[in-house]
């Protein structure tokens, strides 16, 4: 993958995440995978087409939700209802938008898709193309799980 992709994809999950969980994120060592494992049971999906043709999907637990959730509305808030699934994809949204921002300025113009959320044990996802894997620490140690798949343009 395209290191100027990896870079921009970098840059726009800490940038969202600083910006609006008001939390300094840590961001593990991005790493080529061969399929997409999905640790944790709320996962975000959004597509992107255009000049890279992929998704963007992220993941992170049922308890990490709700501190998402309380993060971006400055409350506690603790039941994962159809209010707080909207605020886990609307993260995703804006993070997707960032990143075709990103994108956009190295020549790439893509468009994203409305963001997808569902909850569930075991859920498996497959990919085609190269994936990416970026660990995220922001409440503890790894409790966010990104992957950006690409078929094309990365």
């Amino acid at each position: 993958m395209d290191a100027k992709v990896v870079n921009a994809l970098i840059g726009s999950v800490y940038e969202t995440i600083r910006d609006v969980l008001r939390v300094e994120p840590k961001l593990g060592r991005p790493s080529a995978v061969t399929h997409i494992s999905i640790p944790h049971s709320v996962v975000t999906v959004i597509g992107i087409t255009g000049g890279l043709d992929g998704s963007l999907i992220y993941s992170f637990s049922s308890e990490t939700a709700l501190k998402v959730v309380s993060a971006m509305m400055s409350m506690e808030y603790n039941q994962l209802d159809d209010l707080a699934m909207s605020a886990i994809g609307e993260l995703g949204n804006m993070t997707a938008g960032k990143l075709a921002m990103k994108l956009e300025g190295l020549g790439k113009h893509v468009d994203i898709t409305p963001p997808t959320v569902v909850s569930g044990r075991d859920l498996k996802i497959k990919s085609f193309g190269a994936v990416l894997k970026l660990p995220i620490s922001v409440f503890s140690a790894e409790d966010f799980d990104l992957h950006l798949s690409v078929k094309n343009g990365g």
